[in-house]
């Protein structure tokens, strides 16, 4: 009875089961957790996923642990590259988002980078034959590197599923379908859009033009590879994109800028964020010295260590306004800093690791002071812990305006926190606005009650896509249009030209009429 209770259930999974590959770029940890969690997920859903991680931050670790692994060790040229983005890191808090210039020179660096690398994965012996052979079912391809976009069009996937760590953005909309509206849907550097302003809408169209700038070289350097490898008549990425089967996103309507989509389009935001655990012993001591704990991240990219220190002074000015505060701090390594002045702040806990989620989930965290990463986002609201947002490039600007349109927390400028005045002022609001935090509980309680979960979500329309391949009827028109038909400047041009000589026509028959009939029966009375 036994043997036949597994024989059908053997069978089962093997109808039920589909083989699925992701493409996980490792240059930042919270792209690799995004697609380390997509596999991990597929594989407890009983399908057969193999993720391909193509290695440039020796130190990102390995997400995924259901999925089979298939490595690329970055070359020598791309650890060249990778030590050169480390520097552009270090200089987060001082670039200026609005500068097209510093915009097209980290472009640059990261595209390098990923071009290098893609160039190895590519010359790897016998990969590319052996991916495609396995005639996988779906393909999920990270839209920041779009080297997996490349690897989708040689490999021949079932189904391409596009993917987007974050909200969609700049040049990612053509390539999804999406429609921009800049009028009122605030670009990535953009964290406060009023729409009512002719100010703060060119604003947003000139950051937009900004963003195309930053990600052309990332693009460009890209898909160089390909056609220097494969022929000059290479599709291009959006090409290839505009034939994925549905794009995933990384994003929460729950907490984000309500903006118009299109069917394919499926947010699963969340799917990162896990049930936050107990913690250890040590960890509860911290947080039980007082009454209020707050925390301090600015992600895996933006290091503390790597902080202007104007801005850690600041900080430690900040931190020292609240004695009945405990602050705890991810701060990266033991440097100068940490052992000759933060070890002489009582209330501040200097710590190189933490369980971020776990701890955001003990109820005595009054807040949380972050860069506003998407993932760091919803672990936030999921906890119904109020924030600070200090957002500092990417998407964070747009995620930290998102977060205070809907009450859950405060932005601050990046360069205001080396103001301690303006940074005590924002911690101040937030621990004693009760609205926040009231606000904050009641977006948790939507979180954890949704009709459908961004799990499920996941699951379901990736099967779907395995099942019946990409739909003619969800890929929009505008992939075959150009900039002129989709725009409709033809007809905005021919109706400009029509009125212009209708107004010309008209004004010649007035002069003409006042000419011959007023000027003239004006003559004859004298």
């Amino acid at each position: 009875m036994v043997r036949l209770l597994i024989t059908l259930l053997t069978v089962f999974l093997a109808v039920d089961s589909y083989k699925i590959l992701v493409y996980s770029p490792a240059f930042g940890h919270s792209h690799s957790n995004y697609m380390g969690r997509i596999a991990d997920i597929l594989a407890e859903a009983g399908n057969n996923v193999t993720t391909i991680i193509n290695v440039m931050d020796p130190h990102v670790a390995d997400v995924t642990q259901l999925s089979k692994i298939i490595r690329v060790q970055p070359s020598a040229a791309t650890n060249e590259a990778f030590a050169e983005t480390i520097k552009t890191n270090a200089d987060f808090f001082s670039i200026n988002n609005f500068d097209p210039i510093a915009a097209y020179m980290f472009g640059q660096v990261y595209g390098k980078m990923f071009a290098t690398q893609c160039k190895t994965m590519l010359e790897e012996p016998g990969l590319v034959g052996k991916l495609k052979a396995e005639k996988f079912d779906v393909f999920f391809a990270e839209h920041f590197d779009l080297c997996g976009v490349g690897l989708a069009h040689l490999i021949k996937p079932k189904s391409l599923i596009s993917v987007a760590s974050c909200v969609a953005f700049g040049p990612q909309f053509p390539e999804f379908g999406i429609p921009k509206s800049l009028s009122y849907n605030p670009t990535f550097y953009m964290s406060n859009l009023n729409v009512h302003s002719m100010l703060d809408r060119f604003w947003n169209i000139f950051s937009d033009f900004v963003l195309d700038v930053s990600y052309l070289p990332m693009r460009k350097y890209v898909h160089d590879v390909y056609m220097d490898k494969y022929g000059a008549d290479f599709p291009s990425f959006g090409e290839i994109s505009s034939h994925s089967a549905f794009v995933f996103t990384n994003s929460e309507p729950l907490i984000d800028f309500a903006t118009p989509s299109i069917s394919k389009v499926i947010p699963i935001g969340g799917i990162g964020a896990k049930a936050a655990k107990p913690l250890s012993e040590d960890w509860v001591k911290i947080l039980t010295k007082r009454e209020k704990n707050i925390v301090l991240s600015f992600g895996s990219i933006a290091k503390s260590a790597y902080l202007p220190m104007e801005v850690k002074l600041s900080i430690v000015e900040t931190v020292k306004s609240f004695p009945d505060v405990t602050f705890i701090w991810k701060y990266e390594v033991d440097d100068e800093f940490t052992k000759n002045i933060a070890s002489n702040v009582s209330n501040l806990h200097i710590t190189k690791w933490m369980p971020q989620g776990d701890i955001l989930g003990h109820p005595r965290i009054s807040a949380f002071i972050t860069h506003g990463g998407m993932g760091s986002l919803q672990e936030t609201s999921l906890n119904a812990v109020p924030g600070i947002f200090i957002p500092l490039f990417g998407d964070q600007p747009r995620n930290a305006g998102m977060m205070e349109y809907n009450r859950l927390g405060k932005a601050l400028d990046k360069t205001d926190v080396k103001h301690p005045h303006k940074f005590v002022a924002v911690i101040k609001e937030v621990l004693e606005d009760e609205s926040i935090r009231t606000n904050a509980r009641r977006v948790s309680a939507m979180l954890h009650k949704r009709p459908f979960t961004a799990k499920e979500q996941l699951i379901k329309y990736t099967e779907f896509a395995a099942e019946f391949g990409p739909s003619q009827a969800l890929r929009p028109k505008s992939h075959d249009m150009n900039f002129i038909e989709y725009n409709n400047l033809d007809i905005i041009f021919i109706a400009l030209v029509t009125t212009i000589i209708t107004l010309v026509i008209s004004l010649k028959f007035l002069k003409f009429a006042f000419t011959n009939f007023f000027c003239a029966g004006k003559s004859k009375k004298e």
